[in-house]
């Protein structure tokens, strides 16, 4: 009598496991993915782990805090997790979606350490066309390869953002391509959805393009094959100000914002037989623009510079120009060494730069060195070292945070020593 009593407590047990069983897992096709990061390094100023910029040096009359001290920091904000999706065909295309996420909380109004959504979109591909729709990185002008340490390492040089967009690829012939889309003109990474800015008073979203060529003409280094791209992006900045005639009404100026940029992959010595051992690959771009503040394309507010106010209250905007470059030699399969450089440059008036404040703490120059190794030592872990140097220049003197009568020195520079640690699932 025990025995059946027992039979059936344990049957009444499993009965409720195996009816809530179908409920963990998703009537599509799911892949779970992604990696634990760890980061630990030192700045020659005490300036943001993920430093975009550097401040103002230290002059003989004013001691700028930031330029004094260094700074250490250890984190694992990078981490993330995403879900691939792939589910029913429609109108002929193979569909699928790809959400992810990160701790980097810099986007949602959050301290370090918050969740944030970092990709979120959906794919609808056909054999000669694929649309993206949804949250995903810029689909014109960043580097097809950026191997940095750092999430943010070389930002400010056109290396990408993530942006709400629709884009529309065509594929003529498999080497020949070219994309059309909307994107979004204004900037969210501040962890709210603008309404008042002037890009997104203008009615006008964010216009992109792109013609491109790709080809296994020259080989290729894992993913990487030979690739050049010539894209643009067009926007509008509808800025306001009071009518200084009548000051219960708004007057307005509209200012074009554009940028043009080329890239380029390309494997010098490529792999052989799949053993990417002694190859070599050239990757990085080209741009040239114009008022590219509305999504912060250069990295942020100090390093992307918007349209400013003239005493007429006529807004201009600065042209500017720049690139990046990245030399990657894979020592052995697993071993890859890289060099990189970044460069930007500004185009402010001689008003600008002697007479608006604002105008005087903006950035007229920057360059970035660096070099690193990353070890694949298996499947599921990575290892990261890193060094980088940031030369900023600005428009004018200034103050900077610190004590003392006089100005600051109008350039700065910051060291970065850098080791990440990925474990890959």
């Amino acid at each position: 009598m025990k025995k059946i009593v027992l039979i059936m407590v344990a049957l009444f047990l499993v009965i409720p496991v195996l009816s809530n069983a179908g409920s963990m897992t998703s009537r599509y096709d799911v892949t779970f993915g992604g990696y634990v990061k760890y980061d630990v390094g030192w700045s020659s100023q005490n300036n943001s782990a993920d430093p975009t910029f550097s401040l103002r040096k230290s002059s003989s009359t004013r001691s700028v805090l930031a330029d004094e001290y260094g700074n250490t920091f250890q984190s694992g904000g990078e981490t993330r997790f995403n879900f691939l999706v792939k589910g029913p065909d429609l109108w002929g295309a193979k569909t699928s979606a790809f959400i992810e996420g990160d701790f980097r909380g810099v986007t949602t109004g959050n301290q370090y350490g918050g969740f944030q959504l970092r990709h979120a979109f959906m794919k609808f591909n056909w054999t000669s066309a694929e649309l993206m729709i949804g949250q995903n990185w810029q689909q014109w002008g960043m580097p097809y390869y950026g191997p940095s340490v750092g999430i943010v390492d070389y930002s400010q040089y056109l290396k990408g953002i993530r942006v709400p967009q629709m884009a529309f690829r065509y594929f003529f012939t498999k080497e020949f391509n070219a994309m059309v889309g909307i994107t979004g003109a204004t900037d969210w990474s501040d962890g709210t959805r603008q309404f008042n800015d002037g890009y997104a008073r203008s009615n006008w979203p964010g216009l992109m393009s792109e013609i491109a060529y790709w080809s296994d003409r020259c080989g290729k280094i894992g993913p990487h094959n030979l690739k050049f791209a010539l894209s643009a992006f067009y926007g509008r900045d509808k800025e306001n100000y009071v009518d200084p005639n009548n000051a219960a009404n708004y007057k307005d100026d509209t200012i074009n914002s554009w940028v043009s940029a080329f890239r380029y992959s390309v494997p010098i010595v490529p792999e052989k037989q799949g053993n990417k051992a002694m190859s070599v690959l050239l990757n990085g771009n080209f741009f040239v623009g114009q008022n590219a503040g509305g999504s912060n394309w250069l990295g942020n507010a100090v390093t992307t510079a918007a349209a400013y106010a003239r005493p007429n209250n006529e807004y201009s905007s600065p042209t500017f120009f720049g690139l990046y470059s990245n030399l990657t030699w894979w020592i052995t399969d697993k071993l890859q060494a890289n060099a990189m450089y970044g460069y930007l440059k500004y185009n402010y008036s001689e008003w600008a730069r002697s007479n608006n404040q604002a105008a005087r703490d903006k950035v007229n120059m920057m360059q970035n060195y660096g070099v690193n190794l990353l070890w694949d030592a298996n499947q599921a872990v990575r290892f990261g070292l890193q060094w980088m140097t940031m030369f900023t220049g600005y428009n004018g003197l200034g103050t900077g945070t610190g004590t003392g009568p006089g100005f600051a020195e109008r350039t700065g520079q910051i060291d970065q020593y850098r080791l990440g640690v990925w474990y890959f699932f």
